[in-house]
């Protein structure tokens, strides 16, 4: 007996490598007056099926998966969020403007025949296929840590091409130098051409060493420069004859100063 929630009929789906299986909801859709546009609805009356509850990944093509083989034909499926605001054309595609690729967990579903309305309020299990469904939960956040930590082999392998490509090109470029210094212009001079390696010259200029730079301050160019010189000079023989005063004091005070 088919199971019944609120009015809505119950389809189970079961959940790959799980014991549990998630459910979504379905009853037959009864087209109103103000879901047409221009005297039309896109919600056909008697083959039209409003599903709730689908899966955050759902779309178009994972419903007509799930459904026809199981109850039929799928005419076009019309998002919840614009059901009565466009008109969809057999494929399912809004003709005013681009429509969301997501069912926004509701959808009108349009079938093509009133008998897979009936099919579809009896069915009890959908099957879904593991490659329909994306990963989900902890293991979407496990798939994208392993996609941006490939591990070492893959980094070694990533780093092994970017230094081919690198090796290759270094040989190409120096190919074309080697012809360039053979050339002679119109004027009859020979072309002077650096042939090293851009890797021999990086390590040439490591090898050296380098060069002292030359201080950019000239002494004694401008006054101020000699006036504090000056008073530099005198500051220290100050402190000179300070300290040879407090010499001679000592040596009077223990007797050992003698003067001739």
């Amino acid at each position: 007996m088919a199971q019944v929630v609120g009015g809505y009929h119950a389809i189970a789906l079961p959940l790959a490598h799980s014991a549990f299986k998630r459910y979504i909801y379905v009853k037959k859709h009864n087209v109103k007056e103000n879901e047409t546009v221009g005297g039309e609805s896109q919600l056909v009356a008697d083959r039209t099926v409003y599903v709730v509850n689908l899966p955050a990944h759902a779309d178009e093509h994972w419903l007509r998966a799930c459904l026809e083989p199981a109850v039929g034909s799928i005419q076009h499926v019309v998002n919840a969020k614009t059901a009565g605001t466009s008109n969809s054309n057999s494929n399912g595609n809004s003709s005013g403007g681009a429509q969301d690729p997501l069912m926004a967990k509701t959808a009108h579903v349009v079938f093509k025949s009133k008998d897979a309305v009936k099919k579809v309020l009896q069915v009890k299990q959908l099957a879904m296929s593991d490659n329909e469904a994306p990963a989900t939960g902890l293991q979407a956040y496990l798939n994208k840590y392993r996609a941006n930590k490939p591990g070492l082999a893959a980094v070694k392998a990533i780093a092994d091409k970017y230094m081919a490509q690198f090796d290759a090109d270094e040989e190409e470029d120096f190919r074309k130098r080697e012809e360039l210094k053979a050339q002679v212009d119109d004027d009859g001079f020979k072309m002077v051409v650096n042939t090293k390696k851009r890797t021999q010259a990086a390590a040439d200029d490591l090898g050296r060493p380098a060069k002292k730079q030359k201080s950019k301050e000239m002494d004694n160019f401008y006054r101020f420069q000699m006036r504090e010189r000056k008073r530099d000079q005198l500051k220290s023989l100050r402190e000179r004859f300070e300290e040879d005063r407090q010499m001679v004091e000592k040596l009077k005070l223990a007797n050992k100063f003698k003067p001739e």
